[in-house]
């Protein structure tokens, strides 16, 4: 199970401990990291086995392993493969120290901007293609308002008693042709 790392809790921790500083530049605010701060994590690098993203070497002491256990960064097991006692890093000292990379690392930045700005315009897009339909339906009955009414197919009911008789007799007199204007000669 992967439990996402809580940046802002972190950030706090990192800000108490003065291993990062927060900083003003042009129009943003930022966090820096210290002296103190970039020692902390090359000595951390060092006891857990990171690779070092400041280039910077810094050798761990038994009294840096001391502090990092007692901080509850690390915890000291037994290793089978090495067949003597290693510090593992807890959940806590992995999030702290990945939480400092991110700010010592303009790449990571980067990156997490970009994809705050993918995952919001892929939200838009999402919203949009959900309204889609609701405004199909509204141009429908818009283009429907416009349309002249339809006539009715309807047939005409007769009353009771009257019985319709279909006339079959094709012979026509002299006067029913007279009678009828000669533009509609077919309704005969």
């Amino acid at each position: 199970m992967n439990i996402p790392i809580d940046y802002n809790k972190m950030q706090r921790e990192l800000d108490r401990r003065r291993y990062m500083g927060q900083v003003y530049i042009g129009k943003t605010e930022t966090w820096k990291p210290t002296k103190l701060g970039m020692k902390t994590y090359g000595k951390w690098c060092d006891l857990v086995g990171w690779e070092n993203l400041n280039e910077e070497k810094w050798i761990s002491t038994d009294d840096f392993m001391n502090l990092a256990v007692k901080r509850k960064w690390v915890e000291i097991v037994y290793s089978f493969e090495k067949k003597e006692n290693v510090c593992m890093q807890t959940k806590y000292g992995h999030d702290l120290f990945k939480t400092f990379e991110y700010w010592i690392d303009e790449k990571a930045q980067k990156r997490a901007v970009r994809k705050k700005q993918i995952s919001g315009a892929t939200t838009k897009f999402q919203k949009v293609l959900q309204g889609l339909p609701k405004f199909m339906q509204q141009l429908s009955t818009m283009m429907a308002s416009f349309a002249p009414p339809e006539q009715s197919k309807r047939k005409r009911k007769t009353r009771q008693g009257e019985k319709k008789v279909k006339d079959t007799n094709t012979a026509h007199t002299f006067e029913e042709w007279n009678d009828l204007d000669r533009k509609e000669w077919w309704k005969i």
